[in-house]
């Protein structure tokens, strides 16, 4: 990660800890992992002991998947609010063009994936090795990749025709019109 990235890593993870004096680990644990259910989370630590709040935070594929299902719920998790409407709508709206393609919210990547002929409108989490998480509004659809292809060029690019080409593929002929 570059120098100015994760200088603002540190500064989301800090801002969080200022505003809840509590530390980034377990502020997560208190308000978000056990009202979802998670039990476990790895966080990889800087030099000065922070945790860093920018990626490499360690789940299992099915705490990734109820993530996803809380932004996919507007941040409603077993009949509980645990993230403002609000915050999802903002978090998950475009606020930065990256490219033809791609937005960016807060935190949240935004593009289209193609299934067929159609292109449905998906916003993702994305991590080292092509790791995914997409939700896709439209489907109430929740698509969860993860991998080992750590650093590999293409992994990006492969996960996304994996979800397009397989899991969109197999449903297409039942997507609404």
């Amino acid at each position: 990660m570059c120098r100015v990235c994760t200088c603002r890593v540190l500064v989301l993870g800090r801002g969080v800890e200022w505003a809840t004096t509590t530390a980034v680990p377990d502020c997560a644990r208190r308000n978000l992992f056990e009202p979802l259910g998670i039990g476990k989370a790895e966080w990889p630590m800087s030099p000065l002991g922070l945790a860093q709040t920018g990626g490499g935070l360690g789940l299992t594929t099915r705490d990734l998947a109820r993530l996803g299902q809380l932004y996919a719920d507007g941040g409603i998790a077993n009949g509980r609010r645990i993230v403002s409407e609000s915050w999802v709508k903002a978090a998950t709206s475009p606020h930065v063009q990256i490219d033809d393609e791609t937005d960016y919210g807060y935190l949240w990547w935004l593009k289209s994936f193609s299934a067929g002929a159609r292109h449905l409108k998906a916003f993702f989490m994305s991590g080292n090795g092509g790791n995914r998480v997409a939700v896709f509004p439209e489907l109430d659809l929740v698509v969860v990749v993860t991998t080992r292809n750590y650093n590999m060029p293409g992994a990006h690019p492969l996960s996304d025709r994996l979800i397009s080409e397989h899991v969109l593929a197999s449903i297409e002929s039942d997507l609404p019109r």
